[in-house]
């Protein structure tokens, strides 16, 4: 079994995973000083020295605050991708209930529950500093068993109890517009993310359940239904639990491979436990 899966392992993965983002909003926020400099040396130019050092402090702030914003807006802008709608607990108590259990167990509560309309079985974990959401399709909770719910819902809440849902949710903010298109920004989130993330997910996840085979059936069940979601955008790839779209058009290769490993083969690697 990982050591990720033990008290100690995902205290340290979760620190781990909580350095990673604030590293790349940091970084993102000093990446402001290259137009202050531009803007900088025109008003120097232009105007007077001492104004173009006043640009700077100026244009590098602006950008600097509206990073910290955008990261800390993150959860609500992958929610409005999406299409959900919040859940009543009283529309799907066989899926209320049983995350309500396992956040007992894993340690993440006020998780906020939604919803998107569709046959199509899929979920996606996304969080923020604040807050963190579970979004499942009603294909989903509809089909599966309570076990094999049980493995969905571990596993969703393992990615937001080790940090890996909040590094994405904070790098599709940020990122998002150049996943995909810009190689260097697919890379960030594939290393960020670690490699064979949706395994390590899987496994974290049978940690806290204790019961391999629930995960597997409902990693197979997924396939037999199909995982597709029309609405799903690319850039957010990493936050769902299987892929959105047929060879995954749009997402970055590097994403794919590391956070959505074919369903058949993370469920084998759960038979092998």
């Amino acid at each position: 079994m990982s050591t990720s899966s033990t008290p100690a392992g995902t205290a340290a993965v979760a620190a781990d995973f909580d350095r990673r983002t604030d590293a790349v909003v940091r970084a993102l926020s000093l990446f402001g000083i290259m137009p202050g400099m531009v803007v900088a040396v025109v008003v120097a130019v232009l105007v007077s020295p001492l104004l173009g050092v006043a640009a700077v402090v100026v244009v590098a702030g602006a950008w600097a605050v509206a990073v910290h914003l955008r990261a800390r807006g993150s959860l609500d802008k992958v929610l409005a991708t999406t299409g959900a709608t919040r859940m009543a607990p009283e529309d799907f108590p066989r899926w209320t209930n049983v995350v309500d259990g396992l956040s007992v167990t894993s340690g993440v509560g006020d998780a906020e529950l939604w919803v998107l309309d569709g046959d199509e079985a899929n979920a996606m974990a996304a969080a923020s500093t604040e807050r963190s959401a579970i979004v499942v399709t009603r294909g989903l909770v509809e089909s599966l068993s309570v076990v094999e719910l049980e493995g969905v819902a571990a596993n969703l809440l393992g990615r937001i109890k080790d940090g890996s849902a909040r590094y994405g949710t904070v790098t599709f903010a940020l990122l998002g517009g150049l996943l995909g298109s810009v190689e260097p920004a697919g890379r960030v989130v594939a290393d960020g993310l670690g490699e064979q993330r949706s395994v390590q997910s899987d496994l974290a996840a049978v940690g806290m359940t204790r019961y391999p085979p629930g995960l597997a059936a409902a990693l197979e069940h997924l396939e037999r239904i199909g995982t597709d979601v029309p609405s799903a955008v690319p850039s957010a790839a990493q936050l769902w639990l299987a892929s959105t779209s047929a060879d995954d058009v749009g997402v970055d290769p590097a994403i794919a491979r590391t956070a959505l490993q074919p369903l058949a083969y993370r469920a084998a690697v759960l038979h092998e436990l």
